[in-house]
């Protein structure tokens, strides 16, 4: 069965994200077509390290792509 399912991705900014996700689609997973949704948060409060080149920063941005999944 195919439920909605969703995945919240940390960074600097909402277009390296978003460049992450597109080049790593398939260790996710998740195909174009499966896509409902992309929403994008600042981080606020939430603590989410991200690896950058020099070590570890905190993320600025939360995005969350929305997908149908198999469960």
């Amino acid at each position: 069965m195919r439920t909605v399912m969703c995945k919240d991705v940390g960074g600097s900014c909402v277009e390296e994200v978003l460049q992450e996700f597109n080049e790593r689609r398939k260790e996710f997973g998740i195909n174009d077509e499966d896509i409902i949704s992309i929403s994008t948060r600042a981080a606020g409060e939430e603590e989410r390290r991200i690896a950058t080149p020099t070590g570890t920063a905190m993320a600025k941005v939360i995005v969350t792509i929305f997908y149908w999944g198999n469960s």
